[in-house]
C-alpha cells in the first residue's frame, strides 16, 4: 500500500462552548477526513495538528487511536500515520445497511410523523437551499447527514442511526468524492430532499421509497468512474 507525503490542508473552527479539547480535536481531524481536505493517503502528524490547534498532542493521539478504530486512520508502527484508503468493501456494507434501514424508516414516517420534527425538517430544507445558492458542498453534505438522522429520531430509532453513522464513514467519503467531481447536482438532490418531506407530510409511500432508491443506488452507481478518476484512494 502506497502512502503521501505529508500534505495538509486542514481546515480548523473555533472549539464549541460544551466541547472537550478531546472532542474537539476528534471532530476537526475527522471532519477533515470525512470531507476530504485530508486526502487518502496523507501523512498526518500529531506535533503538527497540535500546533494547529493550540493544544497539547495527548487529545490529538487520542483522536487518531479512535479514527483508527474507525478504519479511517492506518497508524503503522515506526513508518507514521496515515489517511486510510477508502475501503469499497465497508462501502458495500453500509449502502445495504442503508438501504434496507432507509425504506423501513420511510414507511415508518409516512404513516405517523411528529409535527416539530416536520418542522425542523422545513428549516432543514431551508438551510439546504441556501447551501445550494452559495454552491456549499461540506455544507449541503452535513445538512443531508442532519436531515436523515431528523427522521430516523423522530420515528424513535435513534440508535440505529447511530450505527448507521458509525458504519458510514467511508461511504460518507465516496458521497463527498461524488459531489466534488460533479457527479452530484446540488439543485437536483436539493429537489429530491424535498419531495422526500412532501412524502412525509403527505403520507405518500409510494413517493417515499421511490425517492429514497434513487438517493442509495447513486453512489454505487459512481464508483467505478470514482476509480478512475481518484486513482490511489481506494482499497
Amino acid at each position: 500500500m502506497i502512502y503521501g507525503a505529508m500534505q495538509m490542508n486542514f481546515i480548523i473552527s473555533d472549539k464549541l462552548t460544551q466541547e472537550s479539547i478531546r472532542e474537539y480535536a476528534y471532530r476537526l481531524v475527522s471532519t477533515n477526513i470525512l470531507n476530504l481536505n485530508l486526502v487518502p493517503g496523507t501523512a498526518l502528524s500529531e506535533q503538527d495538528i497540535s500546533v494547529q490547534l493550540n493544544i497539547s498532542r495527548t487529545p490529538v493521539r487520542e483522536a487518531f487511536i479512535r479514527l483508527a478504530q474507525e478504519d479511517l486512520l492506518d497508524i503503522l508502527p515506526q513508518r507514521g500515520t496515515y489517511v486510510a484508503k477508502i475501503d469499497l468493501q465497508q462501502v458495500a456494507e453500509a449502502r445495504f445497511l442503508r438501504e434496507v434501514m432507509e425504506h423501513a424508516i420511510i414507511k415508518i414516517a409516512c404513516r405517523d410523523f411528529p409535527e416539530d420534527a416536520l418542522f425542523n425538517l422545513k428549516i432543514c430544507l431551508k438551510k439546504q437551499e441556501n447551501c445550494v445558492i452559495k454552491e456549499d458542498f461540506d455544507g449541503f453534505f452535513d445538512l443531508d447527514w442532519s436531515m436523515h438522522g431528523i427522521i430516523f429520531n423522530a420515528c424513535n430509532k435513534s440508535r440505529i442511526w447511530q450505527i448507521i453513522t458509525q458504519m458510514s464513514m467511508n461511504y460518507s467519503r465516496v458521497r463527498i468524492l461524488n459531489l466534488k467531481n460533479g457527479q452530484y447536482e446540488l439543485p437536483k438532490l436539493f429537489h429530491q430532499h424535498k419531495q422526500l418531506i412532501d412524502a412525509i407530510e403527505t403520507k405518500d409511500y409510494g413517493l417515499g421509497e421511490k425517492i429514497i432508491a434513487i438517493h442509495i443506488n447513486k453512489v454505487i452507481l459512481d464508483i467505478e468512474d470514482l476509480k478512475k478518476i481518484y486513482i490511489g484512494y481506494f482499497i
